[in-house]
């Protein structure tokens, strides 16, 4: 009878660890941070620690900065002309703003971004590098 109860704390043992150590990688604080952004006049500047490389990215003529955002794998640019995101595994993509669109909130965590804007919802994939998209029906 010791023997099985030994067997059977020694399984728990093991199952406790195979639960625990996973949750434990996917934490927040796990994901090292892989991308930092600089603003070097009009360009934009992705230093990427896991590729070791710099990527750039030109503004255009008349166009500003209105707000940015980084997290550990995606850094987000919103613009006067367009959204433009950045991922630690598929470099630059942008996406125009529509004539008049006004950018409500922005979220970014780890490899995703969130973006409220006044007639849209996106989302962008820092892994992939695709933009989700769903127009936004106000008051229906």
């Amino acid at each position: 009878m010791a023997k099985n109860k030994n067997i059977t704390h020694y399984c728990w043992c093991v199952l406790l660890c195979l639960l625990w150590v996973p949750a434990g990688l996917l934490a927040s604080d796990a994901i090292p941070k892989q991308v930092s952004l600089v603003v070097n006049g009009k360009r934009l500047i992705a230093s990427n620690v896991l590729l070791s490389r710099f990527d750039e990215m030109k503004l255009h003529a008349q166009e500003q900065i209105v707000d940015q955002a980084e997290s550990k794998g995606v850094i987000i640019v919103i613009t006067t002309q367009r959204i433009i995101g950045y991922g630690l595994m598929s470099g630059w993509r942008d996406l125009k703003t529509q004539a008049g669109e006004k950018v409500e909130s922005l979220m970014v965590e780890d490899f995703a971004a969130f973006i409220t804007t006044d007639s849209r919802l996106l989302n962008f994939n820092g892994q992939t590098g695709l933009w989700g998209k769903r127009d936004r029906r106000v008051g229906r």
